[in-house]
């Protein structure tokens, strides 16, 4: 009898990717010389929900940017980032790294969500995939 309690997870087909990526980059917006952070806390001292925002694609930058045009993400400069150096923001001081990626099902779709430790040093290394995270993630559009 065929197991149907976790149903194979589906990458998104809607991957667009920049000329010259390379399978070991993540799409980042930089303000000045700082990726963008999403300040994930109410409280102003406490900033340890604070990250970086990570994209996967140029499709996720595409949707994003004209779902929030006034956002800081609008204004700033884009950079394909080496995977391993976004491991070096996890070994300082960031704790989250957040990730704005392609819907697996829906073209049009945008999903985004925080991940910590270790899943987020896996997803950035892309030992597993981001979509894995898809029912978890917050639907942009």
């Amino acid at each position: 009898m065929e197991d149907t309690s976790n149903p194979p997870m589906r990458r998104s087909p809607w991957h667009i990717y920049p000329q010259n990526w390379q399978p070991n980059q993540w799409l980042v917006p930089f303000v000045g010389e700082n990726a963008a952070i999403l300040h994930g806390h109410t409280d102003p001292e406490d900033h340890s929900l604070c990250g970086p925002v990570l994209f996967c694609c140029a499709n996720s930058q595409e949707l994003y940017l004209r779902t929030f045009p006034e956002s800081a993400e609008a204004q700033a400069s884009w950079e394909l980032t080496q995977a391993e150096h976004i491991l070096t923001w996890l070994e300082g001081d960031v704790h989250v790294l957040y990730f704005v990626f392609c819907d697996p099902v829906r073209p049009e779709g945008l999903l985004a969500g925080g991940l910590s430790g270790e899943e987020a040093r896996q997803v950035v290394l892309k030992e597993i995939p981001i979509e894995q995270f898809a029912e978890k993630a917050a639907r942009l559009r």
